[in-house]
This record gives C-alpha cells, structure tokens and sequence, in this order.
C-alpha cells in the first residue's frame, strides 16, 4: 500500500513539475558585429509568473529591441511570449545565460542557454583601387552668376545700412553700463542640483537624462570653482585636475565614483536602482560643499 501511495506521490509531483516550461529560440547563433540576432521566449505554464530583468541578465550582449511580454491563456495555461534582439561589438563566442523565471508560488524555472559567435567583417580585396580624378575645369558663366553677384551686392548694402543706424542711434543715446551680478559658484550648483531633484527624473524612468544633467551640474561648479576647462574634458582627465587642487582623497574618491557611474548609465552599462540614485544625489550635495570649504580654509591660509 505504501508503495502504490509513493508511486501515485511520484506521479503527481511528476505532473505539476510538467506544468511549467520555457522555450528559448534564434534565428542564428552567429552573426558579424553590429548585426542582430533575434531571440524568441515562449512560456508555458498554470502558474503566474514573475519575468526576469533580461538586459541585465544577458550581459555583456546588448539589447539592440525588447518587445513587450504578451500573454494569453490556452487550455487553462498562461502562454507568456517576448521578442527581443541581441547584438555585440567585439568579435568572439558569448553565452546567453539561463534566464530564471520565478512563479507566485516560490518556483523558479530556467530556460536553456545559447552560444552566439560574433565575426569580424570582411574585407573585399578584389575591387581595385583607382587614383581619384581631378575636378574638371567649367568655364564662368555670367548667367549663372547674376543670382550669386546681385545676393553679395544686397547683402553689402544691408551691412552699410545696418552700420549707419547704429552709428546713428549711438550718438542720440548715452552709454548704459549693465552692472551684472554673479552668483557665487556654490549657491548656483546646489540651486541647480534642487532644480534636478525636483524634476524626479529617474522616479519617471528618465535615469540616463538624470545622470547628464547632474555631470553638466558638476563639471560647470569644478570649471568655475577652480578656474580649469573641465566641460569638454573625459572623467579620468577631470579627476587627474582635481588631484592637483589639494583635495582629500576620500573627496576625489567620491568624485570619481560619481562621474564613473554616471559614465556607466550614460553608455548604457548600468541601470542603478532607487536607493544607488538617492545616494549619488546626496553626495553631489556634499562635492559642492565640501569643495567649496577646501577652498576657502586654502585662501584663508
């Protein structure tokens, strides 16, 4: 009796297990570099399930499209379907890892993994290559220059024209000198970093403009703060400058973590939670500040 209850056990647990099953397919498994692969996931099953985070979970491939999870239901099943396409830049052999897909009830399901070769694009070797030819010589035709010709003398014309009337209306004018205040460099970056974090950017899944506008905010504080370009300079460049200001380490070390990271987003190689956007945020605040006494306690020195 007990083995006939162990084999019925078997058989049922055999039956539930069964009613999960993921599908994972390409068009190809090798393609040239820059090219897509189209992946296909199909996901049967009676239970709900949770979908995994899969430009994370592919790495280093990227997602070039993700498609949207659509579902329907057949034969008391959920039948879970989603396109995406892959691509890579390198040359080599890359795996497509298991992706785990979890179910509401603590189950997780993987599917199989792919190999995808990337190859270097061929050169053709069999055109010639030919001297470039020398522009041919056209003879001037006036009729064909009158447009050109009477365009100049106009526009000399409106530049004399232009020229007299402000000569004109500075001599029936006084001077006004514009006095414009500056901002000090502190208040204008912490106002601009309220602005930013007032604009919730990442909370509306704007991470990567977030990120853009925070390093715009920064590099202008550093390039006035201390007098150096550092608006069109790279991270490394911006670091190195910095080193030399006599800042403290732990400082620089925050600095390069920040503008790392933001590096990161903006290239797409990383995708920072909630909690990383918050903590970044605040130490923004704190480069400002910190910076800016530095600075003062070395003039006061």
């Amino acid at each position: 009796m007990n083995r006939f209850l162990h084999i019925v056990a078997l058989f049922i647990s055999a039956y539930t297990f069964a009613q999960t099953e993921v599908k994972i397919s390409a068009d190809t498994n090798q393609a040239f570099i820059g090219d897509i692969i189209n992946v296909n996931l199909q996901v049967h099953s009676s239970e709900q399930i949770l979908w995994p985070d899969i430009e994370d979970a592919i790495a280093p491939l990227e997602v070039q499209k993700l498609g949207s999870i659509d579902s329907s239901s057949v034969k008391r099943k959920n039948v879970y379907h989603q396109n995406l396409a892959v691509q890579q830049f390198d040359t080599g052999h890359f795996v497509l890892p298991q992706l785990p897909f979890v179910s509401l009830e603590g189950d997780t399901f993987y599917s199989d993994s792919l190999a995808f070769s990337f190859l270097a694009v061929p050169l053709d070797t069999t055109n010639a290559v030919f001297d470039i030819k020398e522009p041919k010589k056209v003879p001037f035709n006036f009729t064909e220059a009158k447009p050109y010709i009477y365009g100049f003398i106009a526009l000399i014309a409106l530049i004399v024209l232009l020229y007299y009337l402000i000569r004109r209306f500075n001599k029936k004018n006084e001077t006004i000198e514009e006095v414009v205040e500056l901002i000090p460099c502190e208040i204008e970056a912490i106002s601009a970093l309220n602005n930013l974090e007032s604009k919730a950017l990442c909370e509306k899944g704007f991470v990567k403009e977030h990120y853009v506008q925070l390093t715009e905010i920064l590099r202008r504080y550093f390039d006035r703060e201390y007098e150096i370009d550092t608006l069109e300079s790279t991270t490394d460049e911006i670091i190195e400058i910095l080193t030399t200001m006599k800042l403290s380490p732990r400082l620089v070390n925050d600095i390069s973590d920040l503008l790392t990271e933001a590096d990161f987003v903006k290239f797409a190689k990383s995708k920072p939670d909630t909690k990383t956007n918050g903590v970044f945020m605040r130490k923004s605040y704190a480069i400002v500040e910190d910076c800016h006494k530095m600075k003062e306690e070395e003039q006061n020195v």
